[in-house]
């Protein structure tokens, strides 16, 4: 269970970054669009639809994932994780 867990947890983090280095990519093109056009419309779609449908579920896998994991061995109790945290 748990490497699945981990895993889980790996791909939420993967999606998560993936989208935040998507995400600034399509502000600059957003950027340059006319205000008002099709274009800037299609970008604040494309830019809404990123965050709600896949950054932030990732991000909330992500968390959940972690502190599952964290939770399973008993990770709280251990220097090293205190350091991980800072």
């Amino acid at each position: 269970m748990y490497e699945w867990i981990k895993a889980l947890h790996i791909i939420a983090v993967i999606s998560w970054m993936a989208g935040m280095l998507y995400l600034p990519r399509l502000m600059v093109y957003h950027s340059v669009s006319e205000v008002g056009s099709e274009q800037s419309e299609t970008f604040k779609v494309m830019e809404r639809r990123l965050l709600r449908a896949i950054m932030n579920p990732a991000m909330i896998v992500t968390w959940l994932a972690g502190l599952w994991l964290m939770w399973m061995i008993s990770a709280w109790q251990d220097g090293w994780f205190h350091a991980k945290l800072l």
